[in-house]
C-alpha cells in the first residue's frame, strides 16, 4: 500500500469525549423534558448537526427543541472541558509526530462543527498541526454519506487507495466505505456490530497499534523497493 494521507475522526478517536458528550446530552435533554435512551444515542454518533436535529424531531416530534437541546449540551460539555481539561487518547501525539516526519498529509474529518473542532484541538495543544480540517457544518450531507471524505481527497488530489481513515463509529466506517477509502476502526462508544466491523481493514485497540501497523507499511514498501 502507498500511503499519502491519513484522515482522523475526532470525538472518540482522538479525544475521550464520547462518554462526556453522552452525559451532557442526556442532561440537556432532560432539562427540556426528554429522556435519551442508549440505543437512540448510538444513532446520533458521527452525524452532523442538521442530521442530529432531524433524528431528534423524527423521534420526539416536530415540536422538539432539538437545536436548543444541542446548544445546551454543547455548553455543558465546554464548561466541563475548560474546567477539567480534555482527555487525549493514548498514542495520538506519537502517531501524529510519526506521520509528519514521514511527510504524510493529515486531516481531521469530523461531523462536529468547525468551531468545536478548533476548540478541542486548541485544548489539546494541536492547533495548526493538521493540514486540513473539515467539519460537519461544511457539509450538505453528514456521515454515513461519503461527502466529508470525498472533500478531503479532492483537496489533496489523492486517490482513495492512497489514503487511510481512522474511525470509531458505525457512521464513520460506512462513510469511508462509501468513499472507497480503507478504514481502521479503534472502537470507543460503539456497540458490537460484526457486520460493520467486517467492513474495516483492521480493528485495533488504540492509536498506539495504528502507528505500529503504519510503520509496517513503510517497512514493507522499503523492502519492496530493493527487490
Amino acid at each position: 500500500m502507498i500511503l499519502e494521507l491519513v484522515i482522523f475522526d475526532m470525538d472518540g478517536l482522538m479525544f475521550d469525549t464520547e462518554p462526556l458528550g453522552a452525559v451532557c446530552f442526556a442532561s440537556a435533554a432532560k432539562q427540556f423534558g426528554y429522556i435519551i435512551e442508549e440505543e437512540f444515542r448510538y444513532k446520533l454518533i458521527g452525524i452532523n448537526a442538521n442530521d442530529h436535529y432531524a433524528l431528534m424531531k423524527s423521534k420526539f416530534g416536530q415540536d422538539c427543541p432539538a437545536k436548543e437541546i444541542h446548544e445546551l449540551s454543547k455548553k455543558l460539555r465546554s464548561d466541563y472541558l475548560y474546567k477539567h481539561g480534555i482527555v487525549i487518547k493514548p498514542g495520538l501525539f506519537e502517531l501524529i509526530t510519526y506521520l509528519k516526519n514521514k511527510g504524510i498529509k493529515i486531516a481531521v474529518a469530523s461531523s462536529s462543527a468547525y468551531s468545536k473542532i478548533n476548540e478541542y484541538l486548541a485544548l489539546a495543544g494541536l492547533k495548526n498541526i493538521f493540514d486540513l480540517i473539515v467539519g460537519g457544518d461544511d457539509l450538505e450531507h453528514g456521515k454515513p454519506d461519503p461527502e466529508i471524505f470525498l472533500k478531503v481527497l479532492k483537496y489533496f488530489k489523492i486517490a482513495a487507495d492512497h489514503a487511510l481513515v481512522l474511525e470509531d463509529s458505525t457512521n464513520g466506517i460506512l462513510a469511508a466505505n462509501a468513499a472507497n477509502i480503507p478504514v481502521v476502526c479503534i472502537p470507543d462508544y460503539l456497540p458490537d456490530c460484526k457486520e460493520v466491523l467486517a467492513r474495516t481493514s483492521a480493528v485495533l485497540p488504540s492509536l498506539v497499534e495504528v502507528k505500529n501497523e503504519i510503520m509496517k507499511i513503510f517497512e514493507e514498501n522499503r523492502v519492496c523497493s530493493f527487490l
